[in-house]
C-alpha cells in the first residue's frame, strides 16, 4: 500500500489539486486530529447503520421465519383438528373441536394476511421481493391462493361439521388431509421459510460486507491516526461488540422460543446448538448434549447409519433439506420428526460449517394416519361384507315374493314389481281359501333398504300364518298383521297396506286400508275408473288401529288397479312428480290392452319421465281382473278310505299276521306297537308298505291329540306344522335361493335358539344337526331327472330357483317345538323311507356306504316324524318334539309317512326282500317272507 506521501507525489493521483489542503492538515496537529475525529465519526456512523440495519434484518427475519413457520404449524395442526372435528361423536368435544379450529383458521388468515400486506403489530414488512412476489401469487407455487383455499375448505368443513351426516368422506375434509400433511402446502410453506432465511441471509451478508469495509477502514484509520485516536477506537469497538451481543441474544431469544426442535450439528456430527423446545421435548438439558455426537447420542442404532450416509451427503453438497427420523428422548421412548435442514457456510472459508435441523415432532400424526388407514381398512372391509350380507338379504327377499302372475279362484293376476335398492321396502302377496276366495294384498313400507326389508319379511310371515289359518276379512288381516310388525318394527317406520277378499262365486269384493293411497276400479260396464277411497292407520302406529273394511261387488272383467306411493312421487330433472293425473291418463289409454303390456306401459312411461332407468323409491305395480263367476262345492279328501274308517292293527296281531291286503291303500292302515315291539315290526312294515306307526303309549303324541294324527291321511289346507302349533310364539320361515344359503340359515336358528332359554342345550345342538340334514337332502337328494337319477352333485354350489320352493320353518309354543322342511320336487316315496329305517335299524346297526343313517337318526332322536309327499309336486316333512316332557331316545318314537296318490302302495323290492330274509333267522316270531308278494305303484 502506497503511503500518504507517495500518493502526493505520484502523477496519476487524482487529489493533487487538494494537496494544499491536506498538507495543511497534516501539518496542523488540531486539524489532523479533526480528520481523524472526522473519519473515526464517519465510520462510527457507518457501523451504527450498518448495525441497524443487521438487527433489523435479524428482526424482520426472525419475525418472517417465526410466522412462515407458524403457518406451516396451523396447516398441519388444522388438518388434525379437522381430522377430529369430523371422526369425534361426542357432542360436547366437538363443539370445543370447532371452536378451536375456529380460533386456529382465523389465526392462519391473520398471519397469512401479515406476510402478505404486512403488519406492525407481527412486525412484518409490507414488501417483499420479487422471488417471493412470485412464490405468492405466480404459479407453480401460487402460495397466496394454496392458503387462502385450505383455509377456505376448514372454513366450510366448519360449516359442513352442522350437518349430522357428515363422514370421513367429505370432500372438504379429503381436501385437507391430502393438501396439509405431506402434500404441496407444506412443501410451499416449507420453500417460503427457506427463501425468507435465504434472503434474510443474502441481507446480512451484504451488510456483513459493508461491515468489513468499515472494519478495514478502520484499521488503515488505526494505522494512520496511531495513538491519538486509540481510545476513540476502543470506544467503537466496545460498541460494535456490545451491538453484536444484543445480536447473539436476540438470534438465542429467537431459537429458544421457537415452538420446533434447533439443532445444530457441526460438521463431525457433535451437536453445537439444542434450543429451549428441544429441551422441553427429550428431556435432555443443554450442557448434557452439547459436544456429544447427534448420531449416538439421539438416533436409534438401526437409523444411524443411513442418516450419516444423508448428514455426509448434504455437507458434500447433495441436497436432502427435508426428512423424517426417529429421535430419542432421555425416558428411552422415540419420537417421530420431521427435519427441515439449512447448511450454514464458514463466513471465511465459505465452505458448510454447520447443519442448522429445525424438527416438528410428528408422531401424534404419524400415529393418526396409522389409525385412520387402518379404520378405513376396516371400514372397507365391513362396508364389503355388509353389501354382501345386504345382496344376499335381497335375493332372499326376492326369492320370498310369490310369482308375479298368476291365476286365483275367478281371478287373473300380474304383478311388477321394481327396488330402488338391493332390499325394498314393498310387498305383494295372494292365496287362495276354499277354492272360492281370492285373496291378494300390497304394501309399502316407510322407506327402502335393511330395515325396510326386515318389516317386509315380518309381513310375509305373517301373511303366512293367515294362509294356514284361512283368513279371508281383510280387516282380521291387517289387525294380525299391524300386531306383528309391532313386535319388530324399527322406531318410525311404518307400514302401509290394502288388503282385498273377492268371494269369486258372488263377485263380493271386501276391502280394508291401513293408509295405503286409494287404488282404481275399473267398472267395465260404465266403461269408466274409480277410486276406492278406503282409509286406516298405517301398520305397525298403535296397538289397536280399529280397521274396517268396505265392500263392493265385481263383475267378470272389472279390474283392480293397485300401486305404491313411488310411482306417484317419482320426480323428473325438472322436480315435478308423477302424480295421480298421469296415472289416470294412462289408465283410460290403456283399457283393451293386456294385462303385461298394461304394466309395462306404466314403468316405460315413468322411465321416460325420470329420464332415468332407475327409481328413488320403491315401484310395485299390481293388475287384478275378475275373470269369472265360479261354482264351489267342498273338495274331499284325496285318498278316502272305504266308509272313511281307518284300519288301526296292534303290533302284537301285525306280528301274528303281517299280510295285508293289496287293495286297502296303505295311507288308512296304522300300526299300534309297544315299545319293545317296533324292531320286530320293521322288516313286515317294509314288505307291505305299511309307514304309519305309532306307540301304544306316548303322552306328547296324546298330547298332540290322538284324533288329528289319525286324521293326518286326509288332505289339508296350509302346511303341516301349523296344524300342532296353530298359535306359535316364535315363527321363522327361511326361504333358499342358492346353496350357500344354507350355512347363513343354521346360523340364523342357532340364534334365535340360544335366545330361548327354556330349549335345552342338547335340543338345540340336534335341531340345528337335523335342519342341516334335511336342508342338504332338498338341496341334492329330492332333485331328481326323469330317470331317478340326481340332478347335482353333493356338495355343488348352485342357484335355488323358486320354483323348487326349499325352505325351512321353525316354529315354538309354550309345549312344543318343530320345524318343516320343504321342497316342490316330490321325489321322495315310501320305499325309500321304510327301506332307509330297515336298513341302518339297531340290529343290523349303522353300515357305512348303505346311505339313509341321516334319515334313520331324524327318526330316533324326534318325538315325532311326519312327512307327506305329493309326487313330483311337493315334499314336507315335520319334525316335533315336546318341552313339558323329557325325551326318551333310547325308545323308538312314532312317525308318519303320508303319499298323495290314487293307487294302493305295496314294498316289493328284491334287495329289501334279500335283507328281510337275513333278518328271519333272528326274529322272535319267525315268519318266512311272501314268496309272491303283492306289487303296486309306489
Amino acid at each position: 500500500m502506497k503511503t500518504t506521501a507517495q500518493l502526493a507525489e505520484s502523477p496519476q493521483s487524482p487529489r493533487q489539486k487538494d494537496k494544499p489542503k491536506i498538507n495543511f492538515l497534516l501539518v496542523n496537529m488540531w486539524g489532523r486530529y479533526t480528520l481523524a475525529l472526522l473519519l473515526i465519526a464517519g465510520l462510527t456512523t457507518s457501523a451504527f447503520f450498518i448495525m441497524s440495519d443487521l438487527l433489523k434484518i435479524n428482526e424482520k427475519s426472525g419475525a418472517i421465519v417465526n410466522v412462515s413457520g407458524r403457518q406451516r404449524m396451523l396447516s398441519q395442526r388444522g388438518a388434525l383438528l379437522a381430522l377430529r372435528l369430523i371422526a369425534e361423536q361426542n357432542p360436547v368435544i366437538k363443539a370445543h373441536v370447532r371452536d378451536e379450529l375456529t380460533k386456529m383458521t382465523e389465526l392462519m388468515l391473520k398471519s397469512h394476511e401479515g406476510l402478505v400486506k404486512g403488519s406492525e403489530e407481527m412486525d412484518l414488512p409490507s414488501t417483499m421481493s420479487d422471488a417471493m412476489h412470485n412464490m405468492y401469487f405466480y404459479p407453480p407455487r401460487a402460495l397466496d391462493l394454496q392458503v387462502r383455499n385450505f383455509i377456505k375448505m376448514l372454513q366450510t368443513l366448519i360449516s359442513d361439521s352442522y350437518q349430522p351426516n357428515t363422514t370421513l368422506d367429505n370432500p372438504h375434509l379429503q381436501y385437507i388431509l391430502k393438501e396439509a400433511p405431506n402434500r404441496r402446502l407444506l412443501k410451499t410453506l416449507d420453500e417460503a421459510v427457506n427463501q425468507y432465511e435465504a434472503e434474510a441471509a443474502s441481507e446480512i451478508q451484504k451488510a456483513m460486507r459493508w461491515e468489513e469495509y468499515v472494519f478495514i477502514t478502520t484499521l488503515l484509520t488505526l494505522l494512520f491516526e496511531g495513538l491519538l485516536i486509540f481510545r476513540p477506537i476502543i470506544k467503537r469497538v466496545k460498541i460494535a461488540t456490545n451491538a453484536l451481543m444484543k445480536e447473539k441474544q436476540f438470534s438465542e431469544n429467537i431459537i429458544n422460543t421457537s415452538q420446533a426442535l434447533i439443532i445444530a450439528v457441526d460438521q463431525r456430527g457433535d451437536i453445537v446448538l439444542f434450543n429451549q423446545y428441544s429441551q422441553e421435548l427429550s428431556g435432555w438439558q443443554a450442557q448434557e448434549v452439547v459436544g456429544k455426537n447427534f448420531f449416538e447420542l439421539l438416533i436409534p442404532e438401526s437409523d444411524q447409519e443411513q442418516l450419516r450416509t444423508t448428514f455426509h451427503a448434504m455437507f458434500a453438497g447433495q441436497s436432502a433439506s427435508q426428512l423424517e427420523s426417529p429421535l430419542i428422548i432421555r425416558s428411552g421412548q422415540q419420537l417421530l420428526v420431521e427435519w427441515s435442514n439449512t447448511l450454514i457456510n464458514d463466513p471465511v472459508t465459505r465452505r458448510p460449517a454447520l447443519l442448522i435441523a429445525t424438527g416438528i415432532d410428528v408422531t401424534a400424526r404419524h400415529l393418526a394416519l396409522t389409525e385412520l388407514s387402518s379404520a378405513l381398512t376396516k371400514s372397507a372391509a365391513l362396508s364389503n361384507r355388509l353389501q354382501e350380507e345386504v345382496s344376499h338379504a335381497g335375493l332372499l327377499q326376492k326369492a320370498m315374493m310369490p310369482p308375479p302372475v298368476f291365476q286365483l279362484p275367478g281371478v287373473h293376476g300380474q304383478v311388477k314389481l321394481t327396488t330402488s335398492t338391493e332390499v325394498g321396502g314393498d310387498y305383494y302377496d295372494y292365496y287362495e281359501v276354499d277354492g272360492c276366495h281370492a285373496v291378494f294384498l300390497v304394501g309399502d313400507v316407510s322407506g327402502h333398504g335393511v330395515a325396510a326389508g326386515t318389516l317386509v319379511s315380518a309381513a310375509k310371515m305373517s301373511v303366512h300364518q293367515l294362509v294356514n289359518q284361512g283368513e279371508t276379512d281383510p280387516a282380521a288381516m291387517l289387525e294380525h298383521i299391524n300386531n306383528a310388525l309391532l313386535a319388530v318394527k324399527h322406531e318410525s317406520m311404518f307400514m302401509t297396506m290394502m288388503c282385498f277378499s273377492l268371494d269369486s262365486r258372488n263377485g263380493h269384493l271386501r276391502i280394508a286400508n291401513a293408509g295405503h293411497v286409494f287404488p282404481y276400479l275399473w267398472v267395465a260396464a260404465e266403461k269408466d275408473w274409480c277410486a276406492i277411497e278406503a282409509e286406516g292407520l298405517p301398520l305397525g302406529k298403535v296397538e289397536e288401529p280399529g280397521y274396517t273394511e268396505m265392500s263392493l261387488t265385481l263383475q267378470p272383467n272389472d279390474r283392480l288397479f293397485i300401486f305404491t306411493d313411488g310411482i306417484v312421487e317419482e320426480e323428473s330433472p325438472t322436480g315435478a312428480a308423477f302424480g295421480f293425473d298421469a296415472i289416470e291418463d294412462l289408465l283410460y289409454q290403456v283399457l283393451d290392452a293386456p294385462m303385461e303390456d298394461i304394466l309395462e306401459l306404466f314403468f316405460g312411461q315413468l322411465q321416460t319421465h325420470c329420464q332415468k332407468d332407475t327409481f328413488s323409491d320403491d315401484v310395485t305395480l299390481m293388475l287384478i281382473e275378475h275373470t269369472q263367476r265360479i261354482a264351489y262345492s267342498t273338495p274331499t279328501p284325496a285318498h278316502t278310505p272305504d266308509k272313511q274308517e281307518l284300519m288301526q292293527i296292534s303290533g302284537t296281531d301285525f306280528l301274528n299276521d303281517p299280510n295285508i291286503g293289496s287293495q286297502i291303500s296303505r295311507q288308512h292302515i296304522l300300526v299300534l306297537f309297544d315299545d319293545q315291539q317296533l324292531l320286530e315290526l320293521l322288516p313286515f312294515l317294509c314288505i307291505e308298505g305299511v309307514r304309519r306307526v305309532l306307540p301304544a303309549q306316548h303322552a306328547f303324541l296324546r298330547e298332540l291329540g290322538w284324533q288329528k294324527l289319525l286324521q293326518q291321511h286326509a288332505i289339508i289346507a296350509g302346511d303341516d306344522i301349523f296344524q300342532w302349533l296353530p298359535h306359535p310364539e316364535l315363527q321363522r320361515q327361511f326361504i333358499l335361493s342358492h346353496s350357500d344359503d344354507k350355512q347363513f340359515v343354521l346360523q340364523e336358528m342357532t340364534g334365535l335358539l340360544q335366545e330361548e332359554t327354556k330349549i335345552p342345550e342338547e335340543l338345540r345342538e340336534i335341531i340345528i344337526l337335523l335342519a342341516d340334514e334335511l336342508l342338504e337332502n332338498s338341496l341334492y337328494g329330492a332333485p331328481r331327472d326323469s330317470q331317478n337319477q340326481p340332478l347335482y352333485p353333493k356338495g355343488t354350489e348352485r342357484d335355488v330357483s323358486p320354483a323348487e320352493g326349499i325352505r325351512i320353518d321353525l316354529v315354538k309354543d309354550d309345549k312344543c317345538l318343530g320345524i318343516m322342511v320343504t321342497d316342490h320336487w316330490g321325489t321322495f316315496t315310501p320305499v325309500i323311507f321304510l327301506k332307509r329305517l330297515l336298513l341302518n335299524s339297531a340290529q343290523a346297526g349303522l353300515e357305512a356306504g348303505i346311505g339313509g343313517a341321516g334319515l334313520y337318526l331324524i327318526w330316533r332322536i324326534c318325538d315325532y316324524l311326519q312327512v307327506r309327499v305329493f309326487p313330483n309336486q311337493k315334499t314336507q316333512i315335520t319334525l316335533l318334539w315336546s318341552l313339558t316332557h323329557e325325551s326318551d331316545h333310547d325308545n323308538d318314537s312314532g312317525f308318519q309317512f303320508f303319499y298323495h296318490n290314487e293307487i294302493n302302495e305295496v314294498m316289493a323290492e328284491a334287495d329289501v326282500l334279500e335283507h328281510f330274509e337275513s333278518y328271519s333267522e333272528d326274529l322272535p316270531h319267525p315268519v318266512a317272507a311272501n314268496p309272491n308278494p303283492t306289487t303296486g305303484e309306489m
